[in-house]
């Protein structure tokens, strides 16, 4: 909550020294004239007396000018009217006086600076300075005081404390308005320095221009993007950056359009946007300025994707159309080779077309998009059908180490990393014996692995071994271990290669039913 400073205002202090001095030549002029007129020595001696009051007052206005007052300084100020005020009843007739109401205007006086306590204050002195001076005149003058007197000094008293009531609820009431003010005061001045503080972290450029499109104050973003110093203030906005030519046309009509233009500066791509307002019957345009460049980048980014999609996707009706054809320009030449003299050319044409049946095949395989669709599944005879499928003459005499388990798996994914493993475990290591396919199982998941004792892996081609067309071997496609890559991806198992095998290639396929399980449910969710 901001501290609310109640203090006395100067226009509140002038009015009061206004008064005062008002109040002293009309009393100054009265005992003129009552002296005048009744030769009577009190009256020199009030004159005297107010006379000494003017010349206080002018030296209080004198020390007001060179130093700030407070509310300790305007009470010592009333107390010394009401001493003045003392000696005037009493010099004046006591209780006949007709200078009574001084105390009246003392207690307005003090209720007019906004202070409640010091409303209150003045009205008990006013009230019992008013009867210190009749009781001492009538004492002096051996007065005994009757009983009209006494509801009169009563009714007179009471009169003071009306009003002072009065002037201390209208100045409860004042300071309230005064707070309410200066809260207003504070929360506006807090939202301007808001305002700033935001338009100075802003990454948008803010610009305010004149009706003739001028520039009249930014924030730090617009001076970035567009060069601005405020030097520049006053210069029109075409000359820091290119605006539509039709915008000078509208801004000279009526209306409050939205206007938004692209523009370069510094190899940045700018979305100027001008909208039209209108203070206190002036027309300005607030500019705001947005840096697209790198949304630009994103939006090439994503067409120069869309456009590779399409063509992957024709890529694969492609190579989809184009197997069919060439299985049966194989059959066709195993045919006629049946009736030539050399069989060297038949090996070397159907060597070609199942060299690209096998490279569409691959393309095919990993450009379909894949969809897991586990069940449970036994994994050992799942395991045979895919050596069965590689090695159809049993020549290679590849060891399955693996029990009759059943795990909830999708069975054409894992046949389709087997013989993607297999085929690239042949390739390397044709001898029989020389691979081995091992699964295991346990409480968190299960493990396979697929090892061969061939030359193994360049530490070169490791960094870049499941990237598509990637491959060691002279007539691979590059897409096989690509494919294992993406199949083991869509299903969250891990796949690796054991470093600690030196003696050829142990490709390991890993599953973590928990970390699996908490996939899917993101998926699903």
């Amino acid at each position: 909550m901001p501290k609310i400073q109640q203090g006395l205002s100067k226009k509140s202090i002038r009015r009061l020294f206004i008064a005062r001095s008002f109040a002293s030549l009309a009393l100054l002029a009265i005992f003129y004239w009552f002296e005048s007129y009744a030769g009577n020595q009190t009256f020199k001696f009030l004159k005297q007396l107010i006379f000494i009051w003017l010349v206080l007052t002018v030296i209080q206005l004198v020390f007001y000018r060179f130093s700030q007052l407070n509310t300790k300084h305007i009470f010592i100020q009333l107390v010394a009217d009401l001493i003045f005020i003392g000696f005037i009843i009493f010099g004046s007739g006591g209780l006949t006086s007709p200078f009574i109401f001084l105390l009246g205007l003392v207690i307005i006086t003090a209720g007019s600076q906004a202070h409640v306590l010091l409303t209150l204050i003045t009205t008990v002195l006013a009230s019992a300075t008013y009867l210190l001076a009749i009781y001492v005149f009538e004492d002096i003058r051996h007065i005994v005081i009757e009983p009209e007197s006494t509801v009169k000094i009563l009714l007179q008293t009471s009169l003071l404390f009306l009003t002072g009531g009065i002037m201390a609820l209208i100045a409860s009431r004042h300071t309230r308005l005064q707070e309410k003010e200066q809260l207003t005061s504070i929360k506006h001045q807090q939202l301007k320095a808001i305002h700033g503080q935001v338009l100075d972290v802003m990454h948008e450029g803010i610009i305010i221009l004149d009706a003739n499109l001028s520039v009249q104050t930014f924030n730090p973003s617009a001076a970035t993007l567009l060069g601005l110093s405020p030097q520049h203030t006053g210069f029109k906005i075409n000359s820091f950056v290119q605006v539509p030519d039709y915008l000078l046309d509208i801004s000279q009509s009526d209306g409050t359009p939205i206007i938004q233009h692209e523009a370069m500066r510094n190899q940045q791509h700018l979305l100027l946007t001008f909208k039209r307002i209108n203070v206190e019957r002036e027309t300005v345009w607030l500019m705001t300025i947005v840096n697209t460049t790198e949304t630009r980048k994103l939006e090439r980014h994503i067409a120069e994707q869309d456009k590779l999609a399409h063509i992957g996707q024709m890529a694969a009706m492609l190579a989809h159309e184009i197997r069919n054809p060439m299985q049966t320009i194989t059959q066709a030449t195993e045919l006629m080779g049946l009736n030539q003299e050399n069989p060297t050319l038949e090996h070397i044409v159907t060597d070609e077309i199942s060299r690209l049946n096998r490279l569409v095949s691959d393309m095919l395989d990993y450009a379909n998009p894949l969809h897991p669709n586990p069940r449970d599944t036994h994994i050992k005879p799942l395991i045979e059908t895919s050596v069965q499928r590689v090695d159809l003459s049993q020549s290679l005499a590849i060891i399955i180490a693996c029990d009759d388990l059943v795990i909830h798996i999708d069975p054409d994914h894992a046949r389709l990393i087997l013989d993607n493993l297999l085929r690239n475990a042949i390739r390397v290591s044709p001898k029989p014996g020389s691979i081995t396919i091992t699964f295991t199982q346990s409480a968190t998941g299960w493990k396979l692995t697929v090892r061969d004792h061939g030359t193994g892996i360049d530490e070169q081609m490791k960094r870049t071994l499941f990237q598509p067309f990637k491959t060691g071997h002279e007539h691979g496609t590059g897409l096989g271990l690509a494919t294992v890559y993406q199949v083991c991806k869509v299903n969250q198992w891990h796949v690796y290669v054991d470093i600690d095998v030196t003696d050829g290639a142990c490709f390991v396929i890993e599953c973590n039913i928990n970390n699996a399980n908490r996939e899917g449910e993101k998926e699903n969710g």
